[in-house]
């Protein structure tokens, strides 16, 4: 992008520009740190989320063929349709969770991190431009 810097009509209106899009560049460049890693961990909950459900279907399935050659009734039966209904609530319990963070998150983490590097590419070209501005300018 080209800034107007034909309106920067000192080295002191530049030396101005540059400390604030400096402060600026700053910022953008801790909010992208912050973005990196919150992208990171959502991405890691996410993967480690699906691989805990596929754990648990794992152990469901041949619970439930185990179950289904018990007696009815059985003691044993009893203790393993428990077991059974509490790995199916922990699958859903993940499973609600990721449809509430999920991927979702972790795409919207990593689109606001696209957006940050964007503008702090925007700032560095503008800080280029304020600087050279300021080097064609007499003291």
């Amino acid at each position: 992008m080209t800034y107007s810097t034909e309106i920067l009509l000192t080295q002191a209106d530049c030396d101005i520009v540059i400390a604030d899009t400096n402060e600026e560049i700053e910022r953008e460049q801790f909010n992208i740190t912050a973005l990196q890693r919150s992208a990171t961990l959502r991405t890691g909950d996410a993967t480690e989320d699906a691989e805990a459900i596929t754990a648990l279907t794992d152990q469901i399935t041949p619970l439930e063929t185990r179950i289904a050659g018990m007696t009815t009734g059985s003691e044993a039966r009893t203790k393993a349709e428990l077991q059974l209904r509490a790995l199916r609530r922990d699958r859903e319990a993940l499973q609600d969770a990721q449809l509430k963070q999920g991927a979702r998150a972790a795409f919207r983490r990593l689109r606001a991190l696209d957006s940050a590097q964007r503008q702090l590419a925007g700032l560095q070209d503008c800080l280029a431009q304020v600087t050279a501005r300021r080097a064609a300018l007499p003291a």
